[in-house]
């Protein structure tokens, strides 16, 4: 029976894509903030990020920039 026409396995499931597309962009802006990059590559990783919706976000935690790399 779904009360009020809630169906608990989708919902899960939609939950789960929610926090995916939601939590994961705000989690790799606090970690790029967090590595003191300035300038260009800052630009650069925040416009990946954000404009690149799936694949921006792995290519960064996959490359993960240090401030040491910045050009």
């Amino acid at each position: 029976m779904e009360p009020l026409g809630i169906n608990m396995g989708l919902g899960l499931t939609e939950l789960i894509l929610v926090t995916l597309l939601i939590g994961f962009p705000i989690i790799s802006l606090i970690d790029l903030a967090r590595k003191k990059l300035i300038g260009t590559p800052l630009a650069i990783w925040v416009l990946v990020i954000c404009v690149v919706p799936l694949l921006g976000r792995l290519a960064y935690w996959i490359i993960r920039p240090t401030a040491e790399s910045r050009v």
